[in-house]
């Protein structure tokens, strides 16, 4: 354990613990919490289908926007979308098709504030409860704000 909580653990070792089957499932979600795990070793902890994990992995900034993507089409569990729902590198499809299969308050509020959420889908958070339209309109101004820098 001390290993798998320690900061300058490689991701080599990390993988090579995460394949371990004598390693423990507690541990390996620690494993799939630290930063230097790679996004090849997420993927393996993706069989473990425990709450813990997915929610890990979903909010991991290594794993991959097509992996994102795959767990927001498969999981069911509000702990796990809403990770997803939080990390900016969920794509903007992905987020986009959340919201619309969600009718949780505090799932909303996270892809309101998501910096990958698209302006349509933040167009469409407008309406909601006050929070979540000012969360909305704040994350929107700030990315049209962007376009007019870049062009």
């Amino acid at each position: 354990m001390e290993v798998v909580q320690n900061l300058a653990t490689s991701s080599e070792v990390l993988d090579t613990l995460a394949r371990d089957p004598k390693v423990d499932e507690l541990s390996k979600t620690f494993i799939a919490r630290h930063p230097n795990t790679s996004a090849k070793t997420l993927v393996y902890l993706l069989k473990y289908d425990k709450i813990e994990m997915m929610g890990a992995i979903a909010a991991h900034s290594n794993t991959s926007p097509e992996i994102l993507e795959l767990m927001v089409k498969s999981s069911d569990k509000l702990y796990t979308q809403y990770k997803l729902a939080q990390n900016p590198h969920t794509p903007a499809d992905a987020l986009d098709e959340l919201c619309d299969e969600s009718e949780s308050e505090h799932l909303r509020l996270a892809i309101a504030q998501n910096p990958s959420t698209s302006q349509l889908t933040l167009k469409g958070l407008f309406d909601e409860s006050v929070l979540i339209s000012i969360e909305a309109k704040k994350n929107y101004d700030y990315q049209e704000f962007l376009k007019q820098q870049e062009g």
